[in-house]
């Protein structure tokens, strides 16, 4: 149980220790607060008082950080003694953005490379493209080129998200592409009105700009053209089935961390992904235009009004971008940008 507020009118940030733990600390006398040392006035030691006083739990918070903790000194310690607590072989699941998934059998013993094999096997993923993800960790990510399964503290029968990678800019330091053009393209089926006139259907292009949080940004589409950075190449045709975005990712204000690229209808009740095939992303070096990577999503049978192709999204702590594959189906359109 945490604080309803800073234990200070005068603190700026959240509380983030618990009840509990402030009453242990507090033995003594509290005088200050014990995250940012702001001075405590009796008005607020008449506050906390009343608080703790209600405090009858455990930090269950704080028990699971230090269980954590626990486990994976445990599981470094058994990595480095090539001894591994538990059931030697098991089952985990592998999951990917655009649904599918599969289950691998391994043990501890296996190698990374040996797992990704698996992987490349089943999904059809090549190896050099697959970041996998375990409660938000990378473990492609690790000291060691090729560790054994075992040494990377995931228990059987847990989930893992399989991320595609498409392109990787490389540091802001170091010299790589840093424009990119996304092709946005797709395949309509010829469609008869009531009348008896036959037309062809197109597809809205789009890339939605979020900041580190996830907050909504922007959107950049044909009429909507341009955003510090990013240029739409303007509305498709019927011998031209195709949207182009381009990203000089050195040029995009600080602020912006994700960008997602989408096909969409043009308004609520309009079309949707049935009547088209093969929804594709064609990345390419926005100065050269050389091709760099390429995927087509499924689109069968589709009913949604739009879908998300790829996501581009920036590391803070060295300012390359990472682009991914998506393929996930979506609500929302032209009219109606809503995340």
């Amino acid at each position: 149980e945490f604080p309803s507020a800073a234990l200070s009118e005068k603190c700026n940030h959240l509380p983030t220790t618990c009840l509990r733990c402030l009453k242990a600390s507090s033995v003594g006398g509290l005088r200050s607060c014990n995250e940012c040392g702001q001075s405590l006035r009796s008005s607020d030691l008449v506050r906390f008082n009343a608080a703790v006083t209600h405090c009858d739990r455990q930090c269950a918070a704080f028990f699971d950080l230090d269980t954590l903790k626990q486990r994976e000194v445990e599981a470094k310690l058994n990595a480095e003694s090539g001894f591994f607590l538990g059931p030697q072989a098991g089952e985990v699941e592998v999951t990917v953005l655009d649904g599918r998934r599969c289950k691998l059998s391994l043990s501890h013993q296996m190698r990374l490379r040996e797992v990704k094999d698996l992987i490349r096997l089943q999904l059809q993923v090549p190896t050099g493209q697959q970041r996998l993800l375990f409660r938000g960790r990378d473990l492609t990510k690790t000291d060691e080129p090729d560790p054994r399964w075992g040494s990377l503290g995931v228990p059987f029968g847990e989930a893992l998200q399989l991320v595609i990678v498409m392109y990787e800019t490389g540091p802001a330091s170091a010299p790589s592409v840093r424009s990119l053009k996304f092709d946005l393209t797709w395949t309509a089926i010829p469609t008869r009105l009531r009348h008896g006139k036959i037309t062809t259907h197109h597809l809205n292009g789009s890339c939605l700009v979020l900041d580190r949080n996830g907050r909504w940004l922007q959107a950049v589409d044909f009429q909507q053209r341009s955003y510090p950075g990013i240029l739409h190449g303007g509305h498709s045709s019927i011998r031209s089935p195709k949207q182009s975005l381009t990203v000089d990712t050195a040029a995009l204000p600080g602020d912006v961390r994700y960008l997602f690229f989408t096909l969409s209808g043009f308004a609520p009740g309009g079309v949707t992904l049935a009547v088209f095939q093969d929804p594709s992303v064609h990345l390419r070096d926005g100065v050269t235009k050389a091709p760099l990577q390429s995927y087509t999503a499924s689109s069968g049978g589709r009913n949604e009004e739009a879908l998300v192709l790829c996501c581009a999204a920036k590391d803070p702590t060295d300012g390359r971008w990472t682009v991914q594959r998506v393929g996930a189906p979506s609500s929302g359109n032209k009219s109606d940008y809503d995340p």
